[in-house]
């Protein structure tokens, strides 16, 4: 988890990670998130998904 997040932290998506193990993904958009900005998001995550898997 901890790639995806500094790899979208990479492409300016803050993120982090939470859980016992830190290897859960913590997503909070705030409130006034619209759908360009989750454009962006998913962008964003996809190449991070695309980078750490290699």
């Amino acid at each position: 988890a901890l790639d995806v997040v500094n790899a979208m932290r990479d492409d300016g998506v803050l993120i982090s990670t939470t859980g016992a193990n830190e290897d859960s993904l913590k997503v909070r958009p705030p409130l006034v998130c619209q759908a360009e900005h989750v454009d962006l998001f998913l962008a964003a995550m996809e190449r991070a998904l695309i980078k750490v898997a290699g």
